[in-house]
């Protein structure tokens, strides 16, 4: 007993000798003027976030949280078309800059953003296990019951990273309802063993949770997010007040965030395997974007299932990452206002 008491208080020291090895080699990750940022919005009142017409949809046994926003410039016009915005892993609507949204809806779209399930507004999966887990086609139903509940018919899907996978699951098998695709910043098999995969995110990862997600505060949780943000973000700035604006509205006025959600979300990615068969026959019209330093999904994953998509069209922006940087959205999202205008 003696001995195995030993064994044990020694593997304990052994983790706290490498967290604290981890803790004194990490780099302060935010800068003191983003952390000034972080503090000043989290004393300043928190604007309403939810500016349009908000409902659930029932998809399965759970209900998903969507907005609808209408372009205020065309009161007495119909919208040109719905836009239906899907987030990226572990992300609610409210994280989409303004500046998405906003250049749709001065092109005379209707915009509907939805929350993945267990995230934002939408109902937590409480039974969730591996033998239980939901895939990348749940996801896509959920959206499509989002489509469903406001009687839109079909949709131009934008969807980024995870969105991507899941816009382009709803494209593959149920191309009637889709009008165009834009996939930014996704892969068609995450796990495929010729493409690169990134380590470097995971390690500054854990050095932000070391750091930040210890002691559980509003302002650890927007450090922690902003960190996140940051690691991914290429060479342009993030925008750190809406961000933080984002994660204050989440844990004050939402569900907060379910530490379970980033785990489900990967295993229902890894669970839907590769669509690099179905997306060569795919018939819906396809934009790929993607950043030439994205450190996340490298581009060759997008070049790759880009290449598999018949006419596909590309968009490669040199410098951008895998976050939303403002600086790079009006390049981006110009493209895709061209590339939805031709499909209508």
């Amino acid at each position: 007993m003696f001995k195995t008491l030993t064994v044990c208080i020694a593997s304990l020291l052994g983790l706290v000798v490498v967290a604290a090895s981890l803790w004194s080699r990490t780099t302060q990750p935010l800068s003191g003027q983003v952390k000034q940022v972080i503090r000043d919005t989290l004393a300043s009142p928190l604007p309403q976030m939810v500016t349009g017409d908000a409902g659930f949809a029932r998809s399965g046994d759970i209900d998903i949280w969507y907005e609808s926003k209408l372009p205020e410039d065309r009161p007495y016009q119909s919208p040109k078309g719905t836009v239906l915005l899907i987030n990226g892993l572990g992300s609610s609507a409210l994280f989409w800059p303004p500046e998405v949204y906003d250049f749709l809806l001065k092109a005379g779209y209707r915009v509907v953003l939805s929350d993945h399930r267990g995230c934002g507004g939408s109902g937590r999966v409480e039974d969730w296990s591996e033998k239980t887990a939901y895939s990348l086609k749940d996801m896509a139903d959920d959206n499509l019951a989002v489509l469903d509940a406001l009687g839109i018919q079909q949709a131009h899907i934008l969807g980024l990273s995870l969105g991507g996978m899941i816009g382009q699951e709803i494209a593959i098998r149920y191309p009637n309802r889709v009008k165009s695709l834009s996939s930014v910043m996704s892969t068609g098999f995450s796990e495929d063993p010729d493409l690169p995969r990134s380590s470097a995110f995971k390690y500054g990862a854990l050095k932000l949770f070391l750091r930040y997600g210890l002691v559980n505060s509003e302002e650890n949780m927007a450090m922690l997010v902003i960190g996140t943000y940051n690691l991914l973000k290429g060479d342009r700035e993030i925008d750190v007040e809406h961000l933080t604006r984002a994660t204050l509205y989440e844990l004050r006025h939402r569900k907060g965030f379910d530490h379970r959600l980033p785990g489900q979300q990967a295993t229902a990615i890894s669970l839907s395997g590769s669509r690099y068969d179905a997306l060569s026959s795919l018939t819906v019209p396809t934009l790929v974007v993607h950043g030439v330093s994205d450190p996340l999904l490298n581009i060759s994953h997008a070049k790759k299932y880009a290449g598999l998509i018949p006419s596909a069209q590309t968009l490669w922006v040199d410098g951008m990452g895998h976050a939303l940087a403002p600086a790079y959205i009006e390049a981006w999202m110009g493209k895709v206002v061209q590339f939805i205008d031709m499909q209508r």
